[in-house]
């Protein structure tokens, strides 16, 4: 055996190639929920399983938790950058003397927070966005099959077409020329009979001027008394008529028959459908259930991530770290009322009603409130707001107490992402009793605004343009039929319903139908009464409940559900 040989073998014994986790391909991904190695084919699957599609997935070398290197100003390289100016939002040094009358911050914190703030953008485009993007390539690549039969059935279709375009043509030409000969022929026939009288009358003068011949006196009588004719007299006589093609004979039929065939295309862009994404299961399962200390009852959840929801009860607005089970921070100046009165936005700040009925927001490091709407109206008051993740707009439940009649009458405002009003609910062609006490509202995928109306005791559906759709008024048709409370709706449009009557989470479809009951007082995780906060989460499509509990009591039960599942079909296609 030569040297290089006995050379190569130590260097190839001394290679460790780890193995993912799951299968023997190479690993390049580490999740750090699991403590499990993956391939590259392995962590794409790993992403699309609802369940542990938020784990924390890095590449490898993100195991280790490295400090991160220490790294030079670029305008002082001898200087390490230490700070970060929150004004400029650069990385600078000490020496950067621009920056040294603004607000700077420690490097290392900022990093862990921007890396925090965009690790869920990064989750998003690995789990939703490429997911979405292979269900829309299953579906290009159907389409692709199928136009080849569709672009035959369109070829049959147009020689079918220009078969009966030319006997079209043929029809109206034979029609037109009947039409061009009768005209011409009538025409002639008028010029004819115009010219024989002209001839007649020339001829009478011509008789006339021969008999006065050699007759003087007659002559200059004739000439006195008569008109000779001139050359202006001679009627005068077009050689012929062209034929020309008139606005109405190049439109017509002719227009209508080339229209019947058309090739579109549609305005809107392609995009996966919530119809091939989600399946239902055929029962929901618990997925986690914590009782939070310090929350004696729970009216309204709004979720922010999958480990933290915010959760209002008597005495105020707390934010819950659901994987610690710990409270993280307690709103104390809001407006305390049983309904859904705070929402999360886009940017998972926290917009509630507060104690002065505005409408306020917080920032998501619980350091600024800013006011949004301020009540100027001295008369409708806020109850309820949700916040369109679609649109940006808000929509805000009001009522007022009408002393003559004893009752409470209620509207939904519409405010813009500048926080203007844009539409009232209920408009002038809807009844003013629509509304009396919307406690929850929210908003479905169709833009029906969905309204839970205690004082009426049914669930109101209008249209985006604020037109009634219906109200369900609960499963009986007698009785007390609903008690409603928190109300939400998911990724297939169905709206879930906390009811007080049943005791149940119902599922409705858009259109009001009661489709089952989801969620009994028997169900694991609903404890001691009924279920009363809803909230669900579209990033993890769970489903967050929390239960009544005692009125001394100083804790309440919040449970995470899975009703709704990846479509298996779209995943073996991967």
């Amino acid at each position: 055996m030569s040297n290089t040989t006995m050379e190569l073998q130590r260097v190839s014994s001394k290679v460790n190639i780890k193995h993912c986790s799951l299968c023997l391909g190479t690993t390049e991904y580490y999740c750090h929920d699991c403590k499990g190695e993956l391939c590259r084919f392995c962590k794409e699957m790993h992403v699309d399983i609802l369940d542990i599609r938020y784990h924390n997935v890095t590449v490898y070398r993100g195991k280790f938790n490295n400090v991160p290197t220490h790294e030079n100003c670029t305008e002082h390289p001898d200087k390490v950058i230490e700070m970060n100016c929150e004004q400029c939002d650069i990385p600078v040094c000490s020496h950067c003397r621009k920056h040294q009358l603004h607000k700077l911050g420690n490097i290392r914190a900022t990093y862990q927070n921007k890396l925090l703030q965009f690790n869920n953008i990064y989750i998003n485009i690995g789990c939703q966005s490429i997911y979405n993007a292979q269900v829309l390539l299953n579906k290009l690549k159907s389409d692709f099959t199928s136009c080849h039969k569709d672009i035959d059935q369109l070829k049959t279709a147009m020689v079918s077409m220009s078969k009966r375009l030319k006997n079209s043509l043929n029809n109206v030409q034979g029609e037109i020329s009947l039409k061009y000969k009768y005209f011409l022929v009538c025409r002639f026939l008028r010029k004819k009979k115009k010219m024989k009288r002209n001839i007649a009358r020339i001829q009478k003068y011509e008789h006339r001027y021969e008999k006065s011949a050699n007759r003087p006196v007659q002559f200059l009588r004739f000439i006195k008394t008569v008109h000779l004719p001139q050359i202006q007299d001679t009627p005068h006589l077009s050689q012929h008529c062209l034929l020309s093609l008139t606005q109405k004979i190049n439109t017509g039929d002719m227009i209508e028959l080339l229209s019947e065939i058309k090739i579109t295309g549609s305005g809107k862009q392609r995009q996966a459908g919530n119809e091939l994404l989600p399946t239902l299961m055929s029962s929901p399962v618990l997925q986690k259930s914590l009782s939070v200390t310090g929350v004696e009852f729970c009216y309204h959840i709004s979720s922010v991530t999958s480990d933290r929801v915010w959760v209002s009860d008597w005495n105020n607005v707390s934010l819950i770290d659901t994987a610690a089970g710990n409270t993280i921070y307690r709103l104390t100046d809001y407006s305390e009322l049983e309904s859904g009165n705070h929402t999360v936005n886009s940017e998972s700040e926290l917009i509630y009603i507060d104690d002065n009925a505005n409408i306020s927001k917080l920032s998501t490091d619980m350091k600024t409130t800013t006011l949004l709407i301020d009540k100027t109206d001295p008369v409708w008051t806020p109850v309820c707001v949700y916040y369109s993740p679609s649109s940006g707009d808000l929509l805000v439940g009001m009522n007022i107490y009408n002393r003559h009649t004893g009752l409470f009458i209620g509207k939904v405002m519409r405010y813009n992402v500048s926080c203007q009003p844009t539409q009232t609910i209920p408009q002038h062609n809807t009844p003013n009793n629509l509304y009396q006490s919307p406690r929850f509202i929210t908003e479905n995928n169709n833009g029906d605004v969905v309204v839970s109306d205690s004082a009426r005791r049914a669930v109101v559906v209008t249209s985006r343009k604020g037109i009634h759709r219906f109200s369900y008024k609960g499963p009986r048709s007698s009785g007390p039929r609903l008690s409603p409370r928190g109300i939400c709706t998911d990724v297939m449009s169905h709206i879930l319903l906390c009811d007080g009557i049943t005791n149940t989470v119902q599922m409705l479809s858009k259109d009001g139908k009661l489709l089952k009951y989801l969620l009994t007082d028997q169900s694991p995780g609903i404890s001691y009464y009924a279920p009363y906060g809803l909230s669900y989460d579209f990033n993890t499509h769970c489903l967050w409940v929390e239960s009544e509990s005692p009125r001394d009591a100083n804790e309440s039960t919040l449970s995470v559900y899975r009703y709704i599942n990846r479509h298996p079909a779209i995943l073996d296609q991967k």
